[in-house]
């Protein structure tokens, strides 16, 4: 899969969103698969030609996407993505605790799963019509910002949920309460409550994250010293998480043998 990252152009936006993300596969004649790996947080995809399935491995099932539809964080590689045919998206990525804010839903119904949502008239016809990627960002932020009606993202743990994200999960849970003002309980409470995801699950996610992104950047930078990095003393923890996380091994990572839908800093 092509993948296009793009910027909003809303300062306002940022407590809530990330960005954009525009994605295209061409038809190949034959079915793609990939492996989606865990994610940290939710996004909204857009389907703006073709379609898509999600494979589940846990239930054998094979559910269409959306057109439409709010995915939520994933916990583990649960899902492989088949298409069949081009395909073009359009997603925005939102902060930690950005689902609630946007679409009034709690974020703990969502993990490992997904919604459809509904657009507001006219809005997916001018994606499609849009002559760029720059110019879907800019009709999506005009759309954000009607749902948020300018109002901020203020909360204090939505806060630290963000901060963690950006120090890819290499800041220590109390630390993040104590900036909150809360217990370590109740910050942990409060976390699992905005993003679906208690605290330490969401770092491992963005430890494991950053070292398959740092892998990508310098692919002769050895494992154990992107274990290290991500936090990892021990190897074989490393490894089980990767595997957890990604359905792969790291050896098998870059060979391709394990074919992943890599999404930009995994979300970072």
């Amino acid at each position: 899969m092509k993948i296009t990252l793009i910027d909003s152009g809303c300062p306002e936006l940022a407590s809530c969103l990330i960005g954009y993300i525009g994605g295209e596969i061409v038809d190949r004649g034959h079915m793609v698969r990939r492996v989606i790996p865990a994610r940290p947080n939710c996004f909204v995809q857009i389907i703006l030609d073709g379609s898509h399935w999600l494979y589940d491995l846990e239930n054998r099932q094979r559910l269409e996407a959306p057109k439409a539809g709010l995915f939520g964080p994933l916990t583990h590689y649960r899902y492989d993505m088949e298409v069949e045919g081009a395909l073009r998206t359009f997603s925005v990525r939102l902060q930690p605790a950005a689902a609630a804010w946007f679409f009034d839903v709690d974020p703990v119904s969502l993990v490992d799963g997904f919604q459809s949502i509904s657009l507001p008239d006219g809005l997916l016809e001018s994606l499609r019509t849009a002559e760029s990627w720059e110019a879907m960002a800019a009709i999506a932020d005009d759309w954000l910002k009607s749902v948020t009606a300018g109002q901020i993202c203020d909360d204090p743990v939505a806060r630290e949920a963000t901060r963690l994200r950006r120090m890819r999960g290499m800041v220590p849970i109390q630390d993040l309460a104590d900036a909150a003002g809360l217990s370590l309980r109740h910050f942990q409470r409060r976390f699992r409550h905005l993003t679906g995801l208690n605290p330490k699950h969401y770092a491992r996610i963005c430890r494991i994250g950053h070292a398959v992104h740092r892998k990508e950047l310098e692919p002769e930078a050895p494992w154990t010293a992107l274990a290290q990095e991500a936090g990892y003393a021990d190897q074989s923890h490393f490894i089980r998480d990767f595997k957890a996380l990604t359905g792969t091994l790291p050896r098998e990572f870059l060979r391709g043998q394990t074919p992943i839908l890599r999404y930009p800093k995994w979300d970072g």
